[in-house]
C-alpha cells in the first residue's frame, strides 16, 4: 500500500536517552501535557540496582500553534522505562500515569499543578533483572472504581500480572506464566475487562479469562504470525474490535467473538509493529509505530489504506500517540537517534 500523504515534522526535541514511549494526557483540563519515557544502557557502568539500565521521564506542554510547540516542563530520573499509559479514570481524585520499568516495577505518578509526583510503587517481580515490558489500564471504557484501580502488566520472563488496589495499597492480585518467551504486550478487552490479550516472542496471541486464574487461554492460529506478537489494543469505540501487530510487519484487525481468523490485515513494509493506538474519537483510524519503517495512520474502514506516513525517524520508531486536545496531532519517538517529533495526520 502507498501512503497518500507524507507528514512533515512540526517540532522535534532531542530526548538525550533513547526514547520508546509517548503518551498524551486524556483529561480535558490537562490534555496539553505529553509524557515521554526513555531507556538507556549505562555504558561502562558496573552492575548496580538498575542492572546497567537507566531512564528519564519527561513531561512536555504541547501547543502546535506556539513558537515552542514542545516545551519541556519536567524531567525525572528513573529506572529504564519500557512502557507507560495514563489511567482514563481518576485514582483517589488524581490523574495518574502508570510506568513499567527495567527492574520489575510499576510506578504510579499523579499529575498535580502541571507536575508529575511519584505515588505508589509496586514491585511486581522479586528478581529485579526481569523487565516489565508493558501495561494497560482497565478503565478506557468503564471508569468506575473497580476499573480505575485495575492494571495488567507483562514481563520479560513470559509472566503476566493483574494488579489491583484495596483500601490501603496496591498489590498483585494474580500472576501466571503466560508465554514461553518475552511477553511483549498485554491489553484489556475494554468492554469486558475479565478478558486479557497477550502477545510474546513465541509468535502466539493469547486470550485469557482472568476469572479462571490464569489457567485457561485460547491461542489464536499460530500461522497468523511468523514472528513475535508485539502490539495489541482493543478499540475504545467498537465493542468487538481489537488490533494486533507483530515483528513480521503485519497488523491484524479481529472480531473478538471469533479469534480464529482475522477480519483484515495491513502491512507496513520494512518495519515490525511496536505500538498500535486507536484514534481518540474516530473509530476507523489506527496509528502504528512501525520501528524501522516509521509511523503510519491506517484507515481500517477503507481497506486498511495507509493515509499518512511519517518517515523522519532515523531509528526505530517505538512510541506514538494521538493528542486528545488537538485533533489529529501525533507525537512519535524513536530509539537510537533519541528524538521525539510532533506531526499532523
Amino acid at each position: 500500500m502507498t501512503a497518500t500523504r507524507q507528514a512533515e515534522s512540526i517540532a522535534s526535541v532531542d530526548t538525550i536517552f533513547s526514547a520508546d514511549s509517548t503518551e498524551f494526557c486524556p483529561f480535558t483540563d490537562n490534555a496539553q501535557y505529553l509524557a515521554l519515557g526513555t531507556y538507556q544502557l549505562a555504558e561502562n557502568e558496573r552492575d548496580n540496582e538498575t542492572h546497567g539500565r537507566k531512564g528519564r521521564l519527561y513531561l512536555y506542554n504541547v501547543d502546535p500553534k506556539s513558537k515552542t510547540p514542545l516545551q519541556q516542563v519536567q524531567m525525572l530520573e528513573t529506572a529504564a522505562i519500557l512502557d507507560m499509559k495514563w489511567n482514563h479514570a481518576l485514582v483517589d481524585d488524581r490523574q495518574v500515569l502508570g510506568v513499567v520499568d527495567s527492574i520489575g516495577g510499576l510506578q504510579l505518578y499523579g499529575l498535580w499543578d502541571g507536575k508529575l509526583e511519584a505515588d505508589s510503587r509496586i514491585q511486581l517481580i522479586e528478581d529485579t533483572s526481569i523487565l516489565c515490558l508493558s501495561l494497560d489500564w482497565a478503565s478506557r471504557v468503564h471508569r468506575d472504581v473497580e476499573h480505575s484501580y485495575t492494571v495488567a502488566t507483562s514481563h520479560s520472563d513470559g509472566q503476566l500480572s493483574l494488579v489491583r488496589a484495596n483500601e490501603s495499597n496496591w498489590m498483585v492480585d494474580q500472576q501466571w506464566m503466560a508465554h514461553d518467551l518475552e511477553a511483549w504486550i498485554v491489553a484489556f478487552n475494554y468492554w469486558d475487562t475479565n478478558i486479557l490479550y497477550s502477545g510474546a516472542d513465541d509468535a502466539a496471541l493469547k486470550v485469557w479469562d482472568t476469572r479462571a486464574g490464569g489457567q485457561m487461554a485460547q491461542i489464536t492460529n499460530r500461522r497468523t504470525y511468523s514472528m513475535g506478537v508485539t502490539a495489541i489494543q482493543c478499540s475504545p469505540h467498537e465493542e468487538y474490535r481489537v488490533a494486533t501487530g507483530s515483528y513480521d510487519e503485519h497488523i491484524h484487525i479481529w472480531d473478538t467473538r471469533n479469534m480464529r481468523i482475522p477480519l483484515s490485515e495491513a502491512h507496513t513494509p520494512g518495519g515490525g509493529i511496536w505500538r498500535l493506538k486507536w484514534h481518540p474519537t474516530k473509530s476507523n483510524l489506527l496509528l502504528s509505530a512501525s520501528m524501522h519503517a516509521g509511523a503510519f495512520v491506517i484507515d481500517t474502514a477503507d481497506n486498511n489504506t495507509i493515509t499518512t506516513s511519517f518517515l523522519d525517524h532515523e531509528s526505530m520508531a517505538y512510541g506514538a500517540d494521538w493528542s486528545f486536545q488537538h485533533p489529529d496531532f501525533i507525537a512519535s519517538c524513536s530509539f537510537y537517534d533519541h528524538v521525539m517529533h510532533l506531526w499532523h495526520a
